[in-house]
């Protein structure tokens, strides 16, 4: 009779499930793919990991703090600027497509969100209090990448985790 080993391993699979979610959320926010917004996800990320740095170094109140010529914070700065640029790119793109109404233009987060402004504006006129910015806009778009995907991929690993402990699901 062959006896069979219970042996376990490590696999890290949360890259792989950053990517997945990542082009998820690049699909449904955005009608592009994951390839196109791997440049947002990999500046947020970085952004991310120098604001924690931030947070763990020395207490300096926070009023000035962001504006000491750091190296921490003239990368911060780059990165907020690149961010801006890309997404200004995408909203501009996306929001002529959405003037033109060109087809599947609904297919998406971003364009549900343009349209829905761009119908504020002509029902109240330019008033800033009834519509976005493109600066709040942009906000929004860098919300969407982060935290959709930061969360859909915790959750999912966490999933897994569960499901690896608890085997006894697989027999019902």
């Amino acid at each position: 009779m062959l006896l069979l080993e219970k042996s376990s391993c490590d696999l890290d699979v949360q890259p792989y499930l950053d990517n997945l979610t990542g082009d998820v959320i690049s699909r449904t926010a955005f009608g592009s793919s994951y390839e196109e917004g791997r440049t947002l996800f990999e500046l947020q990320k970085e952004q991310v990991e120098l604001a924690c740095q931030i947070v763990q170094s020395v207490y300096i109140p926070e009023w000035s703090c962001k504006f000491l010529p750091t190296k921490i914070n003239k990368r911060m700065k780059e990165i907020n600027n690149e961010l801006v640029a890309i997404m200004s790119e995408m909203i501009n793109k996306r929001e002529r497509s959405v003037k033109l109404g060109v087809a599947g233009q609904d297919d998406d987060l971003l364009s549900l969100l343009l349209t829905s402004n761009m119908r504020d504006i002509q029902e109240h006129g330019n008033k800033k209090d009834m519509r976005m910015s493109f600066e709040e806009v942009i906000e929004d778009c860098k919300a969407f990448y982060f935290a959709g995907q930061e969360s859909t991929s915790n959750i999912l690993l966490w999933t897994m985790v569960l499901l690896s402990i608890h085997p006894k699901w697989k027999a019902v």
